[in-house]
């Protein structure tokens, strides 16, 4: 408790100590964000919610894997089901898993199952950016984007400036892991290329927790967990080949990737061995573009294909699915000169999805096409106000058809204040198990419904005159209907099936977020969140902290060395015990506060070595009820470029 309140004390004192900080001369680069208007933006002018992060910021964070930046943004909650490379989902702003749309290169990511992505092995090694765009965003990229979009970029060759270039990242450290990643790259003469390769390794600690913890149930069932011994490791591989030309009048652009990936689990603390998920995913797109912001008009086209195939070693489990995706863009610019700019877009898309299991009730191919048009308006000012509108109607060949609406807005009332607030609608198809079932114990539903929802947000922006110290202070809110959960049918066989909740899940909360240039060599970042969830009948909705918090310090202590220290705070959260007997037992997970530094050399301008100390003080705790994580671990590592 004493290293909790330490945390929430730094936390609301650092803005504090950065504004009180000397303010240097020169106000920092502007930042374009690609994930919250269907034309990239410059962050000062959107109305949205959303963080942004770059290499520099993955480095100070001690951030190996995505899932490890992604703990540190406001209003989203990481849950990890064991070690390295386990299941990991996201809870944005109290969504479901499967209410983030996940975007990779332009290529919606999420699994055709209809499940949240799983993070657990997505490595930061060929990431360029990641932007975290909170709220209701159906009306830009439809089904899944309840609680937002996590918008990633890799590396594609323009970056260095360099006819060739290598990028290199090799790294070792506790429970035996090794990883390592290489890119080559460059651009000239307008085109650009980048291969990329790496590989990641670890023996793993036990997906199931080994050390032994016990809970006492909302209904007094003493919930004992632990006891597990065996290692689960984890093992992926990927590669990828990007290529195209851009003159910013025309351009293409083409991505191939590979990823293969073997994810020990443990079926139960009595039968640990023998169990693993492999999967291996296959990606193509091709995109293009005519015209640029400049002109009255813009055109751009897209292609994918995503092939998965996994095999789930323990117990008969498989599937293979495929999804194919066309779109095309219309950006009209009819106003492009003076302190005001507005724009059209029109957009239209196409998706077909397959998906074969041999666990279904019913076996065989499932499909699912989708056809959708939106449109937005967007309206721009110099003096960073702004107005966005945007719609999408959605034409399902299994689901009901939909249109879902969003309306975003911000001014700027001072040099140091700005305002900002939107409001949204947004759908949440059926999984493809919930619809059709999945086994003799879990019954398809094919009178489901899609989960409904309308939420927004206000807010309000103070920032510092040259921009190098911010407090971002956003309240937000979400109702939900036909919230979709399971039931019982059969309390001999315990069959359930999913339904329809009746009346209206709510969220709502408070995001608080700071960062600072405190100095030219000392950086800052801290955001606290407040989230408060409840089910159709009061009831909290699970893994969802009501509190969590995040600090860090960057020093650049010399040219050549630099330190970071990061805090992250972890509030308590509901969670279900499963009893052997197949009866539930609601339990509060207790909080947890997690301390990591870092220290890197630059050894030459071509190598710098890095080291992180991550869980200083070897907390244990179970981040999901009955699942380890790892204790005191460090990780070393050398990477460069030339």
């Amino acid at each position: 408790m004493k290293k909790n309140l330490i945390t929430t004390a730094m936390l609301f004192a650092l803005p504090t100590i950065a504004f009180a900080g000397e303010n240097t001369k020169n106000e920092l680069a502007p930042i374009v964000v690609y994930s919250a208007y269907a034309t990239p933006v410059n962050q000062d002018q959107t109305a949205s919610s959303v963080t942004v992060l770059t290499e520099k910021d993955f480095a100070e964070r001690n951030a190996t894997y995505v899932s490890d930046v992604l703990k540190t943004v406001p209003s989203l909650a990481v849950s990890t089901s064991g070690g390295r490379g386990t299941l990991t989902n996201v809870f944005l702003r109290g969504a479901d898993a499967n209410h983030t749309a996940v975007i990779i290169d332009g290529v919606k990511a999420n699994p055709v199952s209809g499940y949240g992505f799983d993070f657990g092995g997505l490595a930061l090694s060929n990431i360029e950016r990641i932007e975290v765009l909170r709220g209701e965003q159906s009306a830009l990229w439809g089904s899944d984007a309840m609680g937002g979009v996590i918008y990633i970029t890799t590396k594609k060759g323009l970056e260095k400036g360099k006819t060739f270039n290598v990028d290199y990242d090799f790294g070792t450290g506790s429970h035996r892991t090794v990883d390592g990643s290489l890119t080559l790259s460059g651009s000239n003469n307008n085109f650009y290329y980048a291969l990329h390769g790496d590989s990641h390794h670890t023996k793993g600690i036990s997906a199931l927790s080994k050390d032994r913890f016990n809970y006492t149930a909302q209904d007094g069932t003493a919930v004992s967990t632990g006891g597990a011994s065996e290692r689960d490791k984890f093992h992926r591989d990927n590669t990828s080949l990007r290529f195209g030309y851009d003159d910013n009048q025309k351009g293409f652009d083409f991505l191939t990737s590979h990823s293969s990936q073997t994810a020990n689990f443990d079926n139960s603390a009595t039968d640990e061995k023998g169990h693993y998920t492999r999967t291996r995913d296959t990606l193509f797109k091709l995109s293009g573009f005519l015209g640029n912001g400049d002109e009255l008009l813009k055109h751009k086209v897209g292609v994918s294909h995503i092939k998965t195939d996994s095999d789930t070693v323990g117990y008969a489990s498989a599937y293979d699915a495929k999804k194919l995706n066309a779109n095309y863009q219309l950006d009209v610019n009819f106003d492009r000169e003076g302190s005001i700019t507005q724009g059209l877009s029109f957009l239209t898309d196409y998706q077909k999805t397959d998906f074969n299991s041999s666990y279904f009730n019913n076996a065989g191919n499932k499909k699912l096409i989708e056809k959708s048009v939106a449109a937005e308006y967007r309206l721009l000012h110099d003096a960073d106000h702004s107005l966005n509108v945007s719609g999408r109607y959605t034409d399902s060949s299994e689901y009901e058809n939909s249109w879902t609406g969003r309306i975003a807005g911000a001014y700027r009332l001072h040099n140091n204040v700005k305002a900002h607030a939107s409001i949204g609608s947004a759908i949440q198809n059926p999984t493809i198990t919930e619809y059709y079932g999945y086994n003799a114990r879990y019954i398809g539903n094919p009178n489901l419904q899609p989960e409904k929802s309308v939420g927004g947000d206000v807010g309000f922006l103070f920032e510092t005159d040259d921009h190098r110290h911010s407090v971002d202070i956003t309240y937000f809110t979400r109702n939900v209907k036909n919230a979709i959960s399971s039931e019982v049918i059969n309390s001999v066989t315990y069959a359930s099936r999913a339904v329809n909740l009746d009346g209206k899940s709510k969220v709502k909360g408070l995001e608080v977020a700071y960062n600072g240039k405190i100095t030219d060599v000392l950086t800052a970042y801290a955001n606290y969140t407040y989230t408060q969830t409840r089910d159709s009948k009061g009831i909290e909705l699970a893994r969802r902290p009501k509190h969590l918090a995040n600090t860090g310090l960057a020093y650049q202590i010399t040219e050549k060395l630099g330190a970071d220290v990061n805090l992250s705070y972890t509030g308590k959260r509901m969670d279900t015990y499963y009893s052997p007997s197949y009866s539930t037992h609601k339990v509060k997970l207790p909080s947890y506060t997690l301390a990591n530094v870092g220290v890197n050399y630059k050894v030459a301008e071509s190598l710098t070595v890095y080291a992180n100390l991550n869980n200083v003080f070897n907390k244990k705790y179970e981040n999901v009820l009955g699942y380890g994580q790892e204790g005191r671990n460090v990780y070393v590592g050398l990477r460069g470029s030339f």
